[in-house]
């Protein structure tokens, strides 16, 4: 595997367990933890629900 390659056997195991854990709350962009600091409190921008 070439440091630019993904391993798609594994990405393509490891969907289903993901898929799985999701509520449907989840944002649709992770800004990271220091957004909440930078925004005034507020962890996500109201954009980032779908």
């Amino acid at each position: 595997m070439a440091g630019d390659e993904g391993d798609e056997a594994a990405s393509e195991a490891l969907c289903p367990t993901l898929r799985g854990q999701r509520t449907g709350e989840e944002s649709f962009v992770d800004r990271g933890p220091g957004c909440a600091r930078l925004s005034g409190g507020r962890p996500q921008a109201e954009v980032d629900r779908v």
